[in-house]
């Protein structure tokens, strides 16, 4: 900590803020007694399992071999390190026969390709298999990089857990730490990168008031500039690559907004997650005077990092049906209940229900083929000429918006997302007024979502 007489008021009052919390994100020591002890079992069932294959090694990756790790979030990361000369079928194949041998109990996840995530004396563990590489070009799936990530970072990163652990703290109290799709916010390797390009958590959140969509931070050469290919840090071990590739737009701008609220009147309440209260009246209230409605599904049987993308396609779809068919959405969103394995896409719409006729454009009176063809045509409303084409009116077979939406879905499902759209296919309910109310009251996240959703404090 810098020596508080040397500091302007505005720092001396972070530091202040800032010491009171690294006392909170450091792990006891009992913990660090716990996960040594994790540690040394896990070791000792390596070095045995490992006696069988030749040229295989492993390595503790991860923000628990950097010191990084905060309090009740152990979670021990262990990478076997196969021969360049071993094909991917039997890195899957070999690796996945370590991985479930060591732990006490398992289950497989995907990324890359398979890897084992389990318990180990009750403490959570990844056995990840990659590849041993001499060169970073020479990758042949993303995992291969976290060797070259530690190495690069174990010696910069000496002197500084503490303020990456404040940030990793910061971030998850707002909701915007980890860059798994469900959240798409700052990973623990981008958290390390910036403090060691600023050096301080103080230094990050100051300097993060002027970040722009366009900020390009330059880890290894120490530039900052503005570039447009969208906010961008890039990796120190592959200039190639975008380490906030994740981190999405949304969560960048409430980021810098918390430092700007943070340096402004620093507090330790940023620290401290927001318990959301949802009112049930404010609820009833505006749903009985605003057009919201919620598309309900059985969720897919599939990974978090492989639903979310499809969800997000699914209410993209839809919105663009919905502003191409006159009822001005305003907003949309979508959320995952694991209580009850549904998905749940919300709109709102400015429009619930259309007139009973629209109006089509036809050609321009020039166009005398398409002019006879258009005029052809028996809609029950006599053509007109308007701007120098002609229109017409047409009756609308659908105009209330939940009735749209509901022949829009079962007419493009396919369109949707894989997984999503055959859910959807195979059955969707549409929640509104009274009914939304109804279910949203039985199930606490999701009326949680809705509370936040209709812009609820």
């Amino acid at each position: 900590m810098n020596d508080l007489n040397d500091l302007s008021e505005m720092d001396r009052r972070i530091d202040e803020v800032v010491k009171r919390i690294a006392e909170r994100v450091s792990p006891s020591e009992d913990e660090v007694r716990r996960a040594k002890e994790v540690e040394i079992e896990l070791r000792k069932r390596l070095d045995n399992l490992l006696k069988k294959y030749s040229g295989l090694r492993y390595e503790f990756l991860g923000s628990y071999a950097r010191n990084t790790w905060l309090p009740r979030n152990l979670e021990i990361d262990v990478f076997i390190l196969f021969p360049e000369n071993w094909s991917t079928e039997e890195l899957e194949r070999v690796g996945l026969e370590i991985g479930k041998a060591v732990m006490d109990e398992y289950e497989l996840r995907y990324a890359a390709h398979p890897y084992v995530h389990g318990k180990v004396m009750d403490v959570e563990v990844d056995v990840v298999p990659c590849f041993a590489l001499s060169r970073i070009d020479r990758i042949k799936s993303a995992v291969d990089r976290t060797p070259f990530h530690h190495a690069w970072l174990k010696d910069r990163i000496s002197g500084k857990e503490e303020d990456i652990r404040i940030l990793k703290a910061f971030l998850k109290a707002n909701g915007i730490y980890g860059a798994e799709y469900s959240v798409r916010g700052f990973s623990g390797y981008l958290c390390e990168l910036l403090i060691v390009f600023y050096g301080t958590f103080r230094n990050l959140v100051k300097a993060a008031r002027s970040w722009t969509r366009d900020t390009v931070i330059d880890i290894a050469s120490g530039k900052v500039y503005r570039e447009r290919r969208g906010f961008f840090v890039v990796d120190p071990v592959d200039v190639k690559r975008n380490v906030a590739a994740n981190l999405s737009i949304d969560n960048l701008a409430k980021f810098v907004q918390l430092c700007r609220e943070f340096v402004s009147n620093p507090s330790e309440e940023f620290f401290e997650t927001r318990d959301v209260r949802p009112d049930p009246t404010f609820i009833q209230r505006e749903l009985d005077e605003r057009y919201i409605f919620a598309i309900e599904f059985e969720r897919p049987d599939i990974v978090e990092d492989n639903l979310y993308p499809q969800l997000e396609r699914a209410v993209n779809r839809i919105n663009d049906f919905l502003e191409r068919s006159g009822f001005s959405p305003i907003r949309n969103g979508f959320t995952v209940i694991e209580e009850n394995e549904k998905c749940y896409l919300f709109f709102e719409t400015e429009v619930f229900q259309l007139s009973q006729v629209e109006k089509r454009m036809g050609p321009p009176f020039e166009d005398e083929k398409h002019v006879k063809k258009f005029l052809s045509k028996d809609r029950g409303y006599k053509p007109f000429i308007e701007g120098g084409r002609w229109w017409c009116y047409e009756r609308r077979k659908l105009r209330r918006v939940d009735e749209a939406v509901a022949d829009y879905v079962t007419r493009e499902w396919k369109g949707l997302g894989k997984n999503v759209g055959e859910s959807l296919n195979r059955g969707f309910g549409i929640l509104k007024g009274k009914e939304l109310l109804d279910k949203v009251l039985k199930v606490d996240k999701l009326l949680k979502y809705l509370h936040l959703f209709m812009g609820g404090f």
